[in-house]
């Protein structure tokens, strides 16, 4: 038996923290785009549109404590408003996104901050 096999695994520490981090905003913005961004470092040239809800985890530290992140991407379209919205309750932050080149999407953030406040 080598010394290889004699050393143990040692698990990963949880968690300190766990949060919930929605994205919301309107159709083809860059909701998922941002995501995939930050939690993997890649970047969709050719995104699909989300259908209802996705989420990732990034797990990041900060002052000696993990933090696991789970970030939710929304569907843009109103059709699907009655699913992302039950998302939004266990959210502990909310990410309001829009497209600076279509002022529609700058215009839409009203309504989904009133989303928000339901």
């Amino acid at each position: 038996m080598g010394p290889q096999s004699r050393r143990r695994k040692i698990p990963p520490r949880p968690a300190d923290f766990k949060l919930q981090i929605i994205i919301i905003g309107s159709r083809g913005v860059g909701k998922t785009s941002l995501m995939e961004r930050y939690t993997d470092d890649t970047f969709c040239e050719a995104c699909k549109s989300t259908v209802g809800v996705d989420f990732k985890i990034k797990t990041v530290e900060l002052k000696e404590k993990k933090i696991r992140l789970q970030i939710w991407d929304t569907a843009g379209q109103e059709r699907f408003n009655s699913i992302t919205s039950a998302y939004y309750r266990g959210a502990k932050g909310i990410v309001l996104v829009y497209d600076i080149t279509k002022q529609e999407t700058f215009d839409d953030l009203p309504k989904w901050m009133k989303m928000i406040d339901k």
